[in-house]
């Protein structure tokens, strides 16, 4: 073969051989490396509807929301505005909200329901008829607590109640008071619903002190009563820094790193939106099960 000819074969072989060769091109997704252009099996978008339905509103889809899931799903490939149009339609369902009291009154009132709250305001009335004095401001105080209990599930359907103004009016009633009785339980028991640690000595001792009519400092904010100390607690960056983390561990089964807890809990504390931060973790690549870490 002349030289020439030889060396023409030799390089066609050589790119052939170095295109052949060539790693397919990779892309990094929520921390993921995968290749680009991958088709998701249909398997996992079975399962991931699947999933969406038992964790936000605890029970399977039907055939219809799940081919209709499914479908927005596949045609998309799963990319992210797909996923979170089908968490968004499910998140509107009066399920989630009936979803989330039942599972926020597990964690907090030991899974007390519209019909025990119902059945608290009936006795409630029956004492006020015939108390005097101390006895009947205590009542009706307590009564007054109750009905705004009452009006949770119906206010998160309708948009008017936020998941913490929620959160506020379970930890602010005779139920609540009782499970964690005394001053310091009630502060312990904040601190460990919300935050899933024990409070240092003085933000205990502070947490007392104002939850019992005095003048003190929790989280750097001033106040004097429960309400002031509820309120302070629940509108602090570091209640929103714990729902962070309750639900990195509800949906993903792990606490989240110190970046991840950064930049979810900021996003919540700027927008105010637990839907928001349920749909960022529950449209991840993990949550689905996809390029595991």
């Amino acid at each position: 073969m002349p030289y020439n000819t030889f060396m023409r074969v030799s390089l066609c072989f050589f790119v052939i051989l170095t295109i052949s060769c060539t790693k397919v091109e990779e892309v990094i997704v929520d921390g993921y490396t995968h290749p680009i252009d991958s088709t998701i099996e249909n398997m996992i978008i079975e399962n991931y509807v699947n999933k969406l339905y038992i964790s936000t509103i605890g029970r399977e889809p039907t055939t219809t929301e799940f081919d209709s899931d499914y479908g927005i799903l596949r045609e998309s490939n799963m990319n992210q505005e797909s996923r979170e149009n089908v968490i968004n339609g499910i998140l509107t369902k009066d399920e989630y909200n009936n979803n989330l009291f039942k599972l926020e009154s597990e964690h907090l009132l030991l899974a007390l329901d519209t019909a025990d709250i119902n059945q608290n305001i009936h006795v409630l009335n029956g004492l006020i008829s015939t108390a005097e004095g101390l006895d009947l401001l205590y009542f009706e105080d307590a009564l007054e607590k109750m009905l705004k209990l009452q009006e949770v599930l119906p206010g998160l359907s309708s948009g008017t109640i936020s998941t913490f103004e929620m959160h506020k009016r379970m930890v602010n009633n005779n139920f609540y008071d009782e499970i964690n009785m005394g001053t310091e339980n009630f502060v312990v028991s904040m601190f460990q619903s919300f935050m899933q640690r024990y409070p240092t000595l003085s933000e205990l001792e502070n947490g007392k002190l104002m939850v019992n009519n005095n003048n003190a400092s929790v989280f750097f904010m001033p106040g004097n009563g429960k309400d002031d100390f509820i309120n302070i607690f629940i509108e602090s960056d570091e209640y929103f820094t714990g729902q962070t983390n309750i639900l990195f561990n509800r949906y993903l089964f792990r606490d989240p790193t110190s970046e991840e807890s950064v930049n979810y809990s900021l996003d919540y504390i700027y927008s105010k939106d637990y839907k928001l931060l349920q749909r960022k973790i529950l449209s991840t690549n993990e949550f689905i099960g996809l390029w595991k870490k």
